[in-house]
């Protein structure tokens, strides 16, 4: 199913494995990048350096049958967001520059509907990449602990500083085949991650499915492969659960002895296959037992036979509290207590804001043989049991102290063969290396405890190790582990940054570091945005000298780095470990430095003041105005006396106050110092209108309206105009008939600015409207109504063979001229005369004549019509009717 690729020779070690939220067992020591494959039996990953910790997985506990329970790998709610990011923080608390690692990756994702597989997924902009494993993980009740390590078993991208696009393309090898490319269709990361889990679940044969996925039955023996190469043959495993077939499915192929020779190295016969022990390698490293319980808040990690007894490891939280947790340890029923105060630097970033002395490491007495060993919590929760095998030997001793000091782990403890006073050794392992000891130190106790051998049984010495965290195990007579112990070493370096502050063109640096072993001055190295120089740390300091009494006080450093103005960067390290002394952003202050006081509307723009100055010159400068993004450049060279009271030595001349063009209405301006382009803010101005205007009147006679007024622009003698609407339909009229009085009023912009118009309209009442086209000024609405001479009636409208009849009058009062209607039917239309005599007319209307009747049939079809008329003289309507033509 699935094909993996290691890109750019050997990862980087994983950092302490985290967790937060209740339900999955961690362990303390972090794991090494997953070795993956591009055909996994083809290109075996290399081994990646370990980090300070013994790792977690030992080969014996592999069982190809059962790689991980149902429970851990189906635990939709094993990890919150919140926890998954905690957890990828810690695997690489930095990306390499210009790259984007797990932990800083967003993607927008997609609505996804519930299936058999999942319930429905919600889709969201920018999701990190931990919100899209903990919301799959929900979604498609998949562990998110499980999904960490496919994504890592996959593409290395837990632990990659430097992740590739492709990686992120192909995140958790879903539809990559180990003999053929990637299905596209498939591709991205919050696809990837989806696409996995929902196959995972698809594996199971849910209800609403076939029963299609059935090689691999559970509690039955399969043959499973050892590589994609058939020649490399098969071996039966008894599969015997859902999880642990699911990943058969995934990944077919299981791990061959030479595989399972060093589970955290590469070595191959050409038939070794590393995916599935990388899973189960991977997740007991950063999760603990693949096949154990969900523990809430604590885990039994480790029971190692030891010298006399046996030592059990393993860690306990109490979440309302950050108290040390109580232990009950009992071999074979027979109890004894412990506390879990050691430090773990996990616990912290597991459980925000506790301590991290919630580890446990305790050895407790036993005989030789088969012993079982339980661990509960005070509480009466089960941590677990184990079965250990004591070995018979006359060896006695113990691990009393591995503590880190300056320079190495100090040990202490004692060693002895029962059965005689010759002189022993012990074995000092510190992080997979070790070394021998001679036992010389003198015990007065041992004699009395332990007749006839001695009491040269004692050991205290410092062994020398690296600053850092360390695993040791002390091994005395006969091989007998004494015991093992995380150790802290120190750092030899230390020192502090007591300031760092920003000034004119530069940063200034202070603080101390030394070497804790000598009195010799040392070095810093100074960094800003990834630029540094090394500095001398040898002038005198108080702080170093209280710190460190031994190391004297010549360990003072102060420096100063030129940097230009805005934030940067500033990052020290002593030169001895590069023991980092912290980083800080420091802001360096403008040397361009100024103040956008006024910004006034006037007529035809707007005015602005204030003060602008170089702090490195007495020289005036120049600021940048723009008005709605438009401007120029301004003199600020006006004397202005209090400058020199605040800047000394700069002089008055930094003043800067001057006028630019606008129209009337609101306007942002804007003041930008010319020398660093140093911003001085904006400001909301509305510009007045130079314009004015007034409608004095509105008459109307036959068929015509008339309006009078006056527009102008009070900076111009220019000729404006006025939008004149009648009934909503307009057009613009100048305003340039003569008024003597407006130069008068208006000084200097000329007489020309009246309008007096008749405008053509029909008979009745209008709606007149006018603005001011100079600045939009609206000098309102008006209503009139417009005489007419025109007269008309329709006596009948009716429809008839060939066409509608209409019958009626219309005509001129002021003349006996013919008038004439307008006959639309369905839209289209044409005029008829009033022509026709009727004696009365002229009687009604004197001097008009007789003719001035209407007695027409306007051709129409058969059927109904919509008929409407008007009166051509004045445009006035008739009225509208619906008329029947008949079809013969």
């Amino acid at each position: 199913m699935t094909r993996s690729f290691i890109r750019r020779g050997v990862l980087a070690a994983a950092l302490c494995a985290v967790l937060a939220l209740s339900g999955l067992t961690v362990i303390a020591a972090p794991a090494a990048a997953a070795p993956a494959t591009a055909a996994e039996a083809s290109a075996p990953a290399a081994a990646a350096p370990q980090a300070a910790s013994v790792p977690a997985a030992t080969a014996s506990d592999f069982d190809p049958g059962n790689i991980i329970s149902d429970a851990n790998f189906f635990n939709g709610n094993a990890m919150s967001a919140g926890a998954v990011q905690n957890f990828l923080n810690a695997q690489v608390p930095s990306c390499r520059s210009g790259y984007t690692c797990l932990k800083d990756y967003k993607q927008s994702t997609w609505t996804r509907s519930a299936d058999a597989m999942c319930n429905s997924y919600s889709g969201g902009a920018n999701e990190s990449a931990a919100t899209i494993i903990a919301k799959v993980g929900q979604a498609c009740n998949v562990s998110q602990a499980v999904l960490i390590v496919l994504l890592q078993k996959e593409q290395s991208l837990i632990t990659d500083s430097w992740p590739s696009a492709s990686q992120y393309t192909s995140a958790t090898g879903f539809a990559c085949p180990d003999t053929a490319p990637c299905d596209a269709e498939y591709s991205g990361f919050y696809n990837q991650v989806y696409k996995a889990a929902w196959q995972y679940k698809r594996y199971s044969n849910p209800p609403g499915t076939s029963a299609f996925f059935n090689w691999f039955p559970v509690g039955k023996y399969s043959a499973v492969r050892y590589h994609p190469n058939a020649a490399c043959g098969t071996a039966p495993v008894l599969i015997q659960n859902q999880a642990t077939a699911g990943l058969y499915y995934y990944t077919p192929y299981q791990p061959n002895a030479v595989a399972m020779s060093n589970v955290y190295g590469a070595q191959t016969d050409g038939c070794s296959s590393y995916g599935n022990r990388n899973f189960w390698r991977l997740y007991s490293d950063w999760f603990g037992d693949p096949r154990g319980s969900n523990n809430p808040h604590g885990a039994f990690d480790t029971a190692v036979p030891v010298a006399g007894g046996i030592q059990v490891t393993g860690w306990a939280v109490d979440p309302a509290s950050d108290s040390a947790v109580s232990l009950s340890i009992t071999v074979d029923g027979v109890a004894s207590s412990a506390v879990a105060d050691q430090r773990l630097d996990w616990i912290p970033v597991l459980y925000p804001g506790k301590s991290a002395n919630h580890g446990f490491s305790a050895i407790v007495g036993a005989n030789p043989g088969s012993r079982t060993v339980c661990v509960s919590k005070s509480t009466g929760t089960d941590l677990g049991c184990k079965t250990v095998v004591v070995p018979a030997k006359t060896a006695a001793g113990f691990l009393d102290t591995a503590d880190g000091v300056v320079g190495g782990v100090h040990i202490a403890g004692w060693s002895l063969n029962t059965k005689s006073a010759a002189p022993t050794y012990i074995w000092v392992d510190i992080d997979g290396s070790g070394q021998l000891f001679a036992v010389d130190k003198k015990l007065s106790w041992t004699p009395v405890l332990y007749p006839g051998t001695g009491n040269t049984h004692g050991f205290d010495r410092v062994v020398p190790a690296a600053p850092g965290t360390h695993k040791v195990c002390v091994y005395g007579y006969d091989s007998a582990l004494l015991g093992c112990k995380t150790a802290y070493v120190p750092s030899n370096e230390a020192g502090a940054v007591e300031s760092a502050t920003g000034v004119l063109g530069a940063i200034t640096v202070s603080g101390w570091s030394l070497d804790k072993r000598t009195t010799a001055s040392t070095y810093v190295w100074v960094d800003v945005d990834g630029t540094g120089k090394a500095v001398y740390a040898g002038a005198n300091s108080e702080a170093a000298g209280a710190a460190w009494p031994a190391s004297g006080k010549k360990h003072g450093f102060s420096t100063s780095v030129a940097a230009k103005p805005g934030p940067h960067k500033v990052c020290v390290y002593g030169t001895l470990e590069s023991t980092s002394y912290g980083c800080r952003t420091v802001t360096v202050p403008n040397n361009e430095v100024g103040s956008f006081d006024t910004a006034t509307g006037v007529l035809g723009g707007v005015n602005v003041s204030g003060w602008s100055l170089d702090q490195t010159k007495s020289d005036s400068t120049y600021v940048w105005v723009t008005v709605d993004g438009s401007g120029g450049a301004l003199y600020a060279g006006a004397k202005l006396n209090w400058i020199e009271g605040m800047f000394p030595g700069k002089g008055p001349n930094h003043g800067f106050s001057g006028f630019f063009k606008a129209s009337a209405g609101k306007h942002t301006v804007c003041v930008t110092g010319t020398k660093e382009n140093v911003s001085y803010g904006c400001k909301e101005v509305t510009v007045p209108s130079s314009g004015a205007a007034s409608w004095d009147t509105l008459t109307a006679s036959d068929r015509t309206i008339t309006v009078t007024g006056w527009a102008l622009d009070r900076l111009s003698k220019d000729v404006k105009y006025v939008w004149v609407n009648v009934d909503g339909s307009g057009q613009p009229y100048p305003a340039s008939k003569t008024l003597d009085w407006i130069d008068s009023y208006f000084p200097g912009v000329g007489k020309q600015h009246g309008f007096s118009l008749n405008i053509p309209a029909s008979g009745g009442k209008h709606t007149v409207c006018i603005i001011a086209t100079y600045d939009n000024q609206d000098l309102g609405c008006r209503d009139i109504d417009v005489p007419s001479n025109g007269a008309a009636s329709i006596d009948s409208v009716s429809g008839v063979k060939g066409g509608v009849k209409i019958t009626g009058w219309a005509v001129d009062r002021t003349s006996t001229a013919p008038t004439y209607l307008w006959v639309d039917i369905d839209g289209k239309g044409g005029a008829i005369p009033a022509t026709g005599r009727l004696d009365w007319i002229d009687s009604y209307f004197p001097g008009v004549g007789p003719n001035h009747g209407v007695d027409s049939v306007v051709a129409a079809s058969p059927g109904s019509h919509r008929v409407c008329i008007w009166l051509t003289y004045d445009n006035r309507s008739l009225g509208c009717s619906t008329v029947v033509v008949p079809s013969s």
